[in-house]
């Protein structure tokens, strides 16, 4: 029995260790950087603005360069003042440049893909719509909230 403890040997143990690293991004940012403004409006006669126009809406986001981000809008169906003023046709426009002539989209609840400046980080956004203000439309100022919401995608 002696002989048997002392020629067993113990079993050896083995260890090793990895490092968890992970690196956080640039969060994003993002800015209404101009209203949608229709002006004056006439009482029976739609008004558009597109996104080409001076007063489209405008929105700039900035993040980490490279990145893809989804885009989703929350839209009034009327503007309210001295009554309700129906708007809609919304267009959109988004780029890297600031100035219109960029991927034309449709702003919705459903998401678009953007992909932010590979330099810069930056994305613009660009929407107009069309108001319908009816015959009988009460005279006085009408607004609405356009809210964007913008969100990483991972890739």
């Amino acid at each position: 029995l002696a002989l048997t403890l002392v020629g067993t040997s113990a079993a050896q143990a083995q260890s090793a260790n990895i490092t968890a690293t992970a690196t956080v991004l640039t969060p994003l940012t993002l800015t209404g950087t101009a209203n949608l403004a229709f002006g004056n409006v006439f009482p029976g006669i739609a008004k558009t603005v597109a996104v080409t126009d001076a007063t489209s809406g405008r929105f700039t986001i900035a993040g980490n360069p490279g990145s893809q981000v989804s885009m989703t809008f929350a839209l009034p169906t009327d503007l309210t003042g001295a009554g309700t003023l129906p708007i809609g046709t919304w267009t959109g426009e988004h780029n890297n440049t600031n100035t219109t002539g960029g991927t034309a989209f449709v702003p919705s609840a459903a998401a678009t893909l953007a992909t932010l400046d590979a330099g810069t980080g930056n994305r613009f956004l660009f929407i107009g719509a069309t108001v319908s203000p009816t015959v009988a439309q009460a005279a006085g100022a009408y607004t609405g909230t356009v809210t964007l919401n913008v969100v990483y995608t991972g890739l």
